[in-house]
């Protein structure tokens, strides 16, 4: 069962730093080469743990020495990693918020999500859990059955994504990562990544001065608005103060009893929900099915 773990890990492990730097677990477009470099781990072999465990051995770079360059500039969030961490201390991070269904959360979107989910084949096939046991976080984070079931609860009510529009002075612009910072009102930012035709560096004249930004919102599983993937930018005036507010959507209230009323041999919706993505899909297919969601 290591071949199959090892398979899915990468990508998870990759999803987890983008989440941290971006906000956003399948940004469009070329995924910045220091992202990459954070999630690359090296499996250097593996040992008996106790009478039906395995311990898996990994190297891994500390987030400062593989993306020293983003830690030399100014941090894009206020609740980003630290240059210490490793891409499993991220993950490790984003696993508790799932099972404790933060829905408030950062540290996870639909598409991972949706990664999650795709563990549950693997745990048919003799694993109880896949855990995190040496991360430096406050508890050994898993994932396992009970873990899968928060996932899908979670996705199920996580409203779509939907077009919005907001006004505020633009704060911070990263260019490497096509980040961008919009402070609403004192105390109150937007985040978004920049998905428009033009390229980010071209937006330097709309720096520290105000703007309205628009594009796709993607919300939390609150409600609550977890970033913007704008491709639409343009200097705000006085009749754009309507805007000066975070967009926010009522939060998907599932229907408990329909879930629960199934016939005989049908599959729950959460059942098919989580075998609808085989754990070998492409990148395609994984960007199709997190689409469909919105």
């Amino acid at each position: 069962m290591i071949g199959p773990v090892l398979t899915t890990l990468h990508a998870t492990l990759q999803d987890a730093v983008r989440m941290a730097f971006l906000h956003s677990s399948r940004a469009k477009g070329r995924i910045p080469l220091a992202l990459k470099a954070a999630a690359e781990v090296r499996f250097t072999g593996h040992e008996a743990d106790g009478g039906t465990g395995t311990l898996l051995h990994f190297e891994v770079p500390t987030l400062g020495s593989a993306a020293g360059e983003i830690f030399s500039q100014q941090l894009l969030w206020e609740d980003g990693p630290t240059a210490d961490q490793t891409a499993f201390e991220l993950l490790g991070a984003a696993l508790s918020d799932v099972a404790a269904r933060r829905k408030e959360s950062n540290r996870y979107d639909p598409g991972m999500l949706l990664r999650i989910g795709t563990y549950r084949r693997t745990l048919q096939h003799g694993l109880s859990g896949i855990s995190l046991p040496d991360t430096d976080l406050p508890q050994v984070s898993a994932i396992d059955q009970s873990l899968i079931a928060a996932a899908a609860e979670l996705v199920a009510v996580t409203p779509g994504s939907r077009r919005v529009r907001v006004a505020g002075r633009l704060d911070v612009m990263g260019a490497s990562q096509s980040v961008l910072k919009v402070e609403v009102r004192p105390g109150t930012v937007v985040n978004a990544l920049w998905e428009g035709r033009e390229d980010v560096e071209s937006l330097r004249e709309y720096f520290n001065r105000d703007v309205v930004l628009e594009g796709q919102g993607v919300f939390r599983p609150s409600g609550g608005l977890l970033r913007i993937d704008a491709d639409a930018i343009r200097t705000a005036g006085a009749q754009d103060d309507f805007f000066r507010e975070l967009p926010s959507v009522t939060a998907v209230q599932p229907d408990h009893e329909a879930m629960i009323r199934v016939r005989p041999g049908e599959k729950s919706p959460y059942a098919r929900l989580l075998g609808s993505i085989p754990a070998e899909e492409s990148d395609e297919d994984f960007a199709a099915a997190v689409e469909a969601l919105s």
